[in-house]
């Protein structure tokens, strides 16, 4: 997994009373940091959370900056965010279901071993990712912490050959996800069935990665704005752990590639919906090991989805200048010279991440509240591991260690983000 992290679980005489990921890392507190800087600084700055996602930790953050002062970016610049928050998506998810999630169940815990017993494999998620990170490194200026995208647009754009080669390359690296979602399926995984609520963005005209409503699936269906988050999903402090976790009024719940899955099957591209429908997911879904295959079927999503952006971009790009021009300088004047409130969310790919701002009328950040997806989804974890341990309980030391971090590493946790 991304980061360090301990399990401690208490069971008295069979039963167990509590199960606790304790994270092992300091707090980072990078909204401390924030505050009494200038709100171009944001998105430079909490891209630095994360090395694996810092594409969505820009984009939430400039997102919630353009919703406080009302500045509604081209549909150009909305296409190209498109690319690299997929992009990133699919990066991060071959990460994961290669390296990290898949060896728990091949029985092997050095993934070279992995390596050499499934060598097409490995040269499929390798291609598929240098692939997502060249989409990332041409549109965001380099591959990791991108520095071409900014509040109102880009600094620098792309070229549209650029975007062709791109674009060419759509057929070999669908044939790759592909041998991944075959992968991922032909697993056994264990059965785990616990009711909980999924969280994810909503959007009636797409599956929403980029933009959309909160759509919050339990016994009904309930939609509120993005920008609303905090109004109804609360961060908590415990004393086990420097990073903090949320609850949906006090609930516990799932967000990530699940979460997306169960809230918005009906808008998977259509390779993508025909594989979610021959793997038999139930509607919804509540076991989480199938957070993993979920995944899987997003990679090939997200590459029929960049396959039609990235032809159509290549073809009527034109040269544009970035509304946030002047705003982007630091010290630069707050345009409304009011003290302004913004918040908005992004798909990341472990789940729904939030940035919250409250900037003065100087264009200095006052307030910061950033909810990322594994700390939006601790509380969840812990509680379906309590209803795992049961199944594991008897085995000996070492399976039921095994079996345990299987679980986690389902669930894709990264602890940098979550001690933030």
């Amino acid at each position: 997994m991304e980061g360090h992290t301990d399990f401690v679980a208490e069971i008295l005489k069979g039963k167990v009373d509590s199960a606790k990921l304790i994270t092992t890392e300091g707090a980072r507190l990078i909204e401390g940091i924030l505050i009494g800087r200038h709100f171009s600084e944001a998105p430079i700055i909490t891209a630095r959370i994360c090395g694996i996602c810092p594409v969505v930790h820009k984009l939430s953050s400039i997102k919630a900056i353009e919703n406080a002062f009302k500045i509604k970016p081209t549909r150009q610049t909305v296409k190209l965010r498109k690319v690299l928050e997929l992009a990133q998506i699919i990066h991060s998810h071959a990460l994961h279901l290669f390296f990290l999630s898949l060896p728990d169940f091949f029985g092997v815990e050095n993934d070279l071993i992995l390596v050499k017993k499934y060598p097409k494999e490995t040269k499929s998620a390798l291609a598929i990712r240098e692939w997502a990170l060249k989409a990332i490194e041409t549109i965001g200026g380099r591959a990791v912490h991108p520095i071409a995208c900014e509040v109102g647009g880009f600094k620098v754009l792309p070229q549209r050959g650029e975007l062709r080669n791109l674009a060419n390359q759509f057929e070999p690296m669908l044939k790759n996800a592909l041998t991944l979602v075959n992968l991922t399926l032909k697993i056994k995984y264990p059965k785990l069935k616990r009711k909980t609520i999924f969280i994810s963005l909503a959007n009636k005209d797409e599956y929403a990665i980029y933009d959309g409503d909160l759509k919050i699936l339990s016994d009904t269906v309930k939609i509120i704005k993005a920008k609303d988050f905090n109004r109804d999903i609360k961060e908590i402090e415990e004393p086990y752990r420097a990073a903090k976790s949320a609850t949906l009024k006090g609930e516990p719940f799932m967000v990530g590639a699940l979460a997306r899955i169960n809230n918005n099957r009906e808008k998977l591209n259509p390779l993508a919906k025909g594989i979610l429908k021959g793997a038999h997911f139930k509607d919804p879904e509540y076991n989480v090991f199938l957070n993993i295959p979920a995944q899987a079927i997003e990679i090939v999503h997200c590459l029929e989805e960049l396959s039609g952006l990235l032809n159509d971009l290549s073809s009527t790009l034109e040269p544009e200048k970035s509304l946030g021009s002047k705003l982007n300088v630091i010290g630069g004047a707050n345009p409304l010279g009011r003290e302004v409130v913004g918040a908005d969310a992004v798909e990341a790919p472990r789940g729904t991440l939030y940035h919250h701002y409250k900037i003065d009328k100087n264009g200095y950040i006052k307030e910061c509240t950033i909810i990322t997806p594994t700390v939006s989804y601790l509380k969840n974890l812990e509680e379906d591991i309590k209803a795992y341990l049961p199944q594991v309980m008897n085995l000996n030391p070492q399976k039921r260690s095994l079996k345990i971090r299987a679980l986690i590493r389902a669930y894709d946790p990264c602890i940098s983000c979550a001690t933030h």
